[in-house]
C-alpha cells in the first residue's frame, strides 16, 4: 500500500516506515496471551517493527522504558529481533538485548535486574516456520486485552516519537545459572538424559551439566532452527520416541526433553514411558505440600480428576485455571500459590524460584526429588485417560464449534464447566473440548471412570463434533479402547 504525502504527514511516516506497509496485519496472529503466526506467510519483519511500535508506547506512556528482548534459535527469530528493537528504540525504549537464550532467561532478567518489560522472540513448541512474541509486563503477564491493544495501536498507528537505545547489562548468562542451581543437592549416582531437540536451552543446559554431579548425556544440543532431529513439542510422543529409548536401554534414572524456547519440559522415566504432566504435578505437588500443609496448587482444565484429587487428600487446596501460561501467573498472583502446573508442560514455582515457567528449573527440582526417592516417577498410577488429542481446525471455526456445543449443552439442560472450552462431568468420567490458543486446532481430553466408559464418552464427543469436522469419529477411534498409553507406547 502507497501513501500520499499528506497521508504520511497525518501518521508521521518517513521513507522507511512507508516501506513498512506491504504485508496486510492478519488478526489471526493475535492470541490469547502472545503474538504468533508463519514466518513468510502470517508473519513479517514489517510486523515485528510496529509491533515495536506499539509495545514501546505502551510504556512510554506510562513512564517505564528500560526492558530486555530476547530470542530463540529460529531461522526467523534475527531479522524478528533486530526489527522488534528498532521499533522499541524509535518509541524511545531502552533496550537489553540478550541475543540468542531460552525464554526463562528473558523472564529471569526481567525479576532479577528490576527490568520495566520483556519480550522474547519464539515460536515456542511449534513447528519451524512458526514464530512470534512472549510478553511480560514487570512482573507481571502480558496477555488478554493487553495484546489487543498492541493491534489496536498498530492499526491506528497510534505511536510515541522519541529517541532510545541499546544498553549493555553484562554476566546475565553466568548469573542465571549461579541463581538457578543455588540451594540445590542432588545425589552424584543419577544417570540423566537431556533432550534439548536442537532449541534454545542448549548453552544453559550445557553448562549446568559440568556444575551437577551424575551422570549426563546431552542429546541433541546443537541449536538448528531447521530442528532436523525433532518436532520442538516435548509432549507429542513420537517426538521424544529416541530419548524413551534411550532412557530405557541405557538404564538411566530419567531423561527431560524441552521445547524450542525452554519453558515448557516433558519427563520420561527410567521405564522409558512418558508421563503426562498432571502425572508430574502429581509428584511435585506430594513434595511440595509436605513442607507448605495446606497451600494452594493450580492445575489447568487439561488437567485429569486425579490430580485435583490427590492435592485435596495432600492436605492442599486445588485450583482449576484456564490454559495458558499467562491465566496460570495471573491467577498464582490473584491466589497467592506457590505451585502451578499445565498439561502442556509448563511449570511454575513460586516457593524458592520466580513463579515463571522454567523447564530448566524444573528438571532441577525432579533431580532434587530423585535424589531422596529413586522410585519417585515410576508406577505412578493413572486413570483411563486419553492425552490430548489435537484437530486441525482453522482459527475462525475453532471458536465457532466451541460456542455452538456450549448452547447446544444449554438446550439439553446438561451442567458444564467454562473455564476454558467445554469441560463436561457426569456418571461416566469427563470429557473437554476448546479451542487452542497456540495452534488452529481443537483440543480434546477424555477420563473414564471405568475402562468401558472410555467408549461411551467418545460417542458423546463425536455426537457434538460431527456435524463440524466429519472425520471425527475416525480419528477417536484409536482411544475408544480406555488405554492410558494410547499415544505414549
Amino acid at each position: 500500500m502507497k501513501f500520499s504525502e499528506k497521508l504520511r504527514e497525518i501518521f508521521c511516516l518517513d521513507n522507511e516506515e512507508q516501506k513498512e506497509f506491504e504485508h496486510p496485519l492478519p488478526k489471526e496472529i493475535f492470541r490469547d496471551y502472545d503474538i504468533r503466526g508463519i514466518f513468510g506467510e502470517t508473519l513479517f519483519p514489517e510486523h515485528a517493527y510496529y509491533i515495536g511500535r506499539a509495545f514501546g508506547t505502551f510504556l512510554y506512556r506510562r513512564n517505564l522504558k528500560r526492558l530486555c528482548i530476547g530470542n530463540d534459535c529460529r531461522n526467523s527469530s534475527d531479522i524478528l529481533t533486530e526489527k522488534l528493537i528498532q521499533g522499541l528504540i524509535k518509541s524511545g525504549m531502552e533496550v537489553v538485548e540478550l541475543g540468542i537464550c531460552h525464554t526463562p532467561m528473558m523472564y529471569y532478567t526481567v525479576n532479577k535486574f528490576n527490568m520495566d518489560a520483556g519480550i522474547m522472540v519464539t515460536g515456542s513448541h511449534n513447528p519451524a516456520e512458526y514464530n512470534g512474541f512472549k510478553f511480560v509486563l514487570g512482573k507481571d503477564p502480558f496477555y488478554g486485552d493487553d495484546i489487543k491493544n498492541i493491534e489496536k495501536t498498530i492499526r491506528q498507528r497510534d505511536f510515541i516519537e522519541s529517541n532510545g537505545r541499546e544498553v549493555i547489562l553484562n554476566d546475565i548468562f553466568v548469573s542465571y545459572i549461579n541463581d538457578i542451581l543455588d540451594e540445590f543437592r542432588f545425589a552424584d549416582d543419577l544417570r540423566i538424559a537431556w533432550d534439548i531437540g536442537n532449541g534454545a536451552t542448549s548453552n544453559a543446559i550445557r553448562e549446568i551439566v559440568t556444575r551437577i554431579p551424575g551422570r549426563h548425556h546431552v542429546l541433541f544440543e546443537e541449536m538448528d532452527g531447521n530442528f532436523p532431529n525433532r518436532q520442538p513439542d516435548p509432549t507429542v510422543a513420537e517426538n521424544i520416541s529416541y530419548l524413551r529409548k534411550f532412557v530405557s536401554y541405557n538404564k538411566f534414572d530419567i531423561g527431560f526433553a524441552f521445547d524450542s524456547d525452554g519453558d515448557r519440559l516433558c519427563v520420561v522415566n527410567s521405564d522409558g514411558q512418558m508421563l503426562y504432566s498432571d502425572q508430574v504435578l502429581e509428584v511435585f505437588s506430594t513434595d511440595f505440600l509436605k513442607k507448605n500443609p495446606g497451600a494452594q496448587v493450580i492445575s489447568d482444565v487439561k488437567s485429569c480428576h486425579r490430580i485435583f484429587q490427590r492435592i485435596k487428600e495432600l492436605g492442599g487446596s486445588p485450583i482449576m485455571e484456564k490454559v495458558g501460561h499467562s491465566f496460570i501467573k495471573a491467577r498464582m498472583k490473584s491466589s497467592g500459590a506457590l505451585l502451578a502446573g499445565e498439561m502442556s508442560g509448563h511449570f511454575f514455582f513460586k516457593d524458592r524460584w520466580f513463579g515463571f515457567d522454567d523447564g530448566i528449573y524444573a528438571a532441577l527440582r525432579c533431580l532434587e526429588i530423585l535424589s531422596e526417592n529413586k522410585k519417585a516417577f515410576i508406577n505412578l498410577p493413572y486413570g483411563f485417560v486419553t492425552p490430548e488429542i489435537r484437530i486441525s481446525c482453522s482459527e475462525d471455526k475453532k471458536f465457532q464449534i466451541i460456542e455452538k456445543t456450549k448452547e447446544k449443552l444449554h438446550k439439553q439442560g446438561i451442567n458444564f464447566v467454562d473455564i476454558d472450552g467445554v469441560r463436561v462431568s457426569n456418571e461416566k468420567g469427563w470429557w473437554l473440548i476448546r479451542a487452542s490458543n497456540t495452534q488452529n486446532a481443537i483440543s480434546l481430553r477424555a477420563e473414564a471412570n471405568k475402562k468401558e466408559y472410555m467408549k461411551l464418552l467418545l460417542n458423546e464427543v463425536i455426537s457434538y463434533l460431527k456435524p463440524f469436522i466429519k472425520e471425527i469419529g475416525q480419528i477417536l477411534e484409536k482411544y475408544k479402547m480406555g488405554e492410558t498409553s494410547a499415544e505414549r507406547e
